[in-house]
């Protein structure tokens, strides 16, 4: 019987009246000091124990090269927190945030391939540096290594989510051949693709504790959609650790303001092939998309589901685990290129 990934947040937010509620942004941890918790708590303590978990293979120093290149390791600090609500044993928390960045690993591996991007965080992409055959099999091995070092308990809803990422991998690869996507459409498929790994970092020490922190995750998964909104307006801003700006234009790609701004000429230039997208088709998409009003719309989108979760975190008891959940929310949507990639 197969474990059931939640589906894509319903999108009743009407986006024209909707305005941040300042009353749940104003805790006592701020999105700089998330960002520094980050850095210099979680990330070493995560990646020693995925050090751990690998170091027993003979390809260790290929499973280590994407963890090592940097990242920001918003997926573990989000499932330590939500362990710390759920009263989870520490060492069992790590095993889970660890599992959880290896399967963001192999996913990010396989991301690069398929799209060909050259560079990862500021260094070679994987593919690049190792080849495309080693950038499948060592892919496949991280999501190895993350499923052994999950908890029993967590596994068929693990499972059930890289079922549900592979779904909007496709989904967007299919996108790129279409030129009537729907906004509901890309909603759906960035939900898939980015937003269930993410609610699993909510849902699994759930799961492993046997016990619940009385977050409405549905609501919650509007901010896994404004995490990837802020990475489609990311790709056109100069400083965002790849080689340059427009990667999305140059791989077709129908991000949020392309489906917003659904122009013949945009299509045009997006369905030529990468090598045949010059700097001025880049800057002609862009200049329509700011002409169309397709940034402000994904902008306002991004800021309006974050709103709303941070609304839904706020429903919590008063604690310094909210608190950072609710700096994460606002870290996850203003994080831009002062640190490197995912």
């Amino acid at each position: 019987m197969h474990d059931h990934v939640p589906s894509r947040p319903s999108d009743d937010i009407d986006l024209r009246n909707s305005t941040p509620d300042t009353s749940v942004t104003n805790g006592s941890v701020t999105p700089s000091a998330v960002f520094e918790w980050l850095k210099n708590e979680i990330r070493p303590v995560v990646d020693d124990r995925i050090d751990d978990i690998v170091d027993d293979s003979s390809f260790s120093e290929r499973l280590m090269y994407q963890i090592r290149t940097g990242g920001k390791r918003i997926r573990p600090g989000l499932t330590l927190t939500a362990a710390e609500l759920c009263g989870l044993d520490r060492d069992l928390a790590l095993d889970l945030a660890a599992g959880i960045e290896l399967i963001h690993t192999y996913a990010l591996v396989h991301d690069d391939l398929a799209d060909g991007d050259q560079v990862r965080r500021g260094e070679p992409a994987f593919w690049e540096e190792f080849g495309q055959c080693d950038a499948i099999n060592i892919g496949d091995m991280l999501l190895a290594h993350a499923l052994e070092s999950l908890p029993e308990a967590v596994i068929p809803r693990a499972v059930a989510t890289v079922r549900t990422m592979t779904e909007g991998q496709q989904l967007d690869f299919d996108f790129t051949n279409r030129r009537n996507c729907t906004v509901e459409e890309y909603l759906t498929m960035v939900w898939k693709k980015t937003g269930v790994l993410l609610d699993f970092c909510i849902s699994a020490p759930q799961l492993a504790s046997g016990t619940t922190i009385g977050i409405d995750q549905r609501r919650l998964g509007r901010l896994w959609q404004a995490f990837q909104i802020r990475d489609d307006v990311l790709d056109l801003e100069q400083g965002n650790g790849r080689d340059s700006i427009g990667n999305d234009i140059r791989e077709g790609k129908r991000t949020l303001m392309v489906v917003h701004a659904d122009e013949e000429k945009i299509y045009d230039i997006l369905d030529k092939p990468p090598t045949e997208t010059s700097g001025a088709d880049i800057d002609t998409v862009c200049e329509r998309f700011e002409s169309n009003g397709s940034i402000g719309f994904a902008r306002q989108r991004m800021k309006t589901n974050a709103s709303d979760a941070m609304n839904v975190l706020a429903a919590l008891p008063d604690s310094h685990q909210r608190d950072r959940l609710i700096a994460l929310c606002q870290f996850v949507t203003e994080r831009g290129t002062d640190s490197q990639g995912q």
